[in-house]
C-alpha cells in the first residue's frame, strides 16, 4: 500500500512539475493587454478606416439633399438667401458623426468578444478541454486558452483567440454547452473565412464535442450546474449586449426618422420644381 501511495505521490509531483514548467501567456496578464486584444485587430486590419469614412458619408448625405433643396429655392426666390448653417450645421454633424461611429465601434467590439473561431482552432480547444484535468488544475482554463492561442499563432493567425481563461470558459459554455443543452447543435465556427455549419454532422467532431462536454460535466456537481454556469455567463455579458441592442435600436429609429424627413424634403423639392415650371409656363407671354 505504501509503495502504491508513493507512486501516486510521484506521479502527482511529476504532473505538478510539468504544469509549472509550462509557461502560460495571455493578454490579460499584461497591463493593457485586454485593450490590445480588442484594438490591435481594429487598427492593423484597417477596420478604423471604414468606421471613419462611412459615418462621414452618412452624415454628408442629408446635407447634400438640403443643399439641393435650398439651392433650387434660392434660384426661384431671389429674396431668400441660403445660409451656411441651414445646410451644414456643425453641431448636428458632430453629434451624428459621433453616434454613427460609436455604432460601428461597439459592433466591432461585440463581434470580437464573441470570437469568430476557425474550425481547426475549435478542434484544438475541444481536444484540450477533453484531456485537461479541469478539477485538479487550478489554472486549467488559463492553460487551455494559452495553448489554443499558441496553436492559432502556429497556424498563421496574427491575434490571440482568447484574452484569458475566463473568456475561454465562457466561450466554451456559450458556443458549445448551450447548443447541446438546447439540442440545436448549432456550433458556430469558420473555415477559411466562411461560416461552417456542418461541424456537428462530422462524426469525429461530434465525438470530440461529446468528450469535451463529458469532461466539463465531471468538473461540476451535476448537469444542472452547466445551465447555471451558462445563465451566469449570460448575465455577465448581458449588460454590454443590452447596451448594444438598445443603442442600435435607437439609431435605427433615428435613421428612419431622418430618412423620412429627407424623403419629405425631396418630395417638397420635386413638387416645388413642378409647381414653378407650371407657374412660369402660364406666366410667360404668349
Amino acid at each position: 500500500m505504501s509503495m502504491i501511495s508513493d507512486e501516486s505521490e510521484m506521479d502527482l509531483e511529476k504532473c505538478v512539475q510539468t504544469y509549472e514548467e509550462e509557461e502560460i501567456e495571455l493578454p490579460e496578464d499584461s497591463s493593457g493587454g485586454k485593450l490590445t486584444y480588442f484594438l490591435a485587430p481594429y487598427f492593423f486590419e484597417k477596420t478604423w478606416i471604414t468606421d471613419i469614412t462611412l459615418p462621414l458619408i452618412i452624415v454628408l448625405l442629408p446635407s447634400s439633399i438640403r443643399l439641393a433643396y435650398f439651392s433650387i429655392r434660392d434660384y426661384f426666390d431671389t429674396q431668400l438667401e441660403m445660409k451656411f448653417l441651414d445646410v451644414f450645421s456643425p453641431l448636428w454633424m458632430i453629434i451624428h458623426y459621433f453616434l454613427f461611429f460609436t455604432v460601428f465601434f461597439v459592433n466591432f467590439i461585440y463581434d470580437k468578444k464573441k470570437v469568430n473561431i476557425e474550425t481547426k482552432v475549435l478542434q484544438k480547444l475541444l481536444e484540450e478541454v477533453a484531456e485537461m484535468d479541469l478539477t485538479g488544475d487550478p489554472v486549467a482554463w488559463r492553460r487551455i486558452a494559452s495553448r489554443v492561442n499558441h496553436f492559432s499563432e502556429e497556424k498563421g493567425y496574427h491575434y490571440s483567440v482568447f484574452y484569458g481563461g475566463g473568456h475561454c470558459m465562457r466561450f466554451f459554455v456559450r458556443e458549445l454547452v448551450k447548443p447541446i443543452e438546447r439540442q440545436t447543435y448549432d456550433i458556430r465556427c469558420y473555415y477559411e473565412g466562411e461560416r461552417y455549419r456542418n461541424f456537428w454532422k462530422n462524426p469525429s467532431n461530434k465525438a470530440l464535442v461529446e468528450r469535451a462536454i463529458a469532461n466539463y460535466n465531471k468538473s461540476v456537481e451535476n448537469f444542472g450546474e452547466l445551465s447555471h454556469t451558462a445563465e451566469k455567463d449570460e448575465c455577465r455579458g448581458g449588460i454590454f449586449e443590452k447596451f448594444r441592442n438598445t443603442f442600435n435600436t435607437s439609431m435605427i429609429y433615428l435613421v428612419v426618422i431622418e430618412v423620412a424627413l429627407s424623403v419629405v424634403m425631396t418630395l417638397a423639392f420635386i413638387i416645388s420644381m413642378i409647381s414653378c415650371a407650371i407657374f412660369y409656363s402660364f406666366a410667360s407671354p404668349q
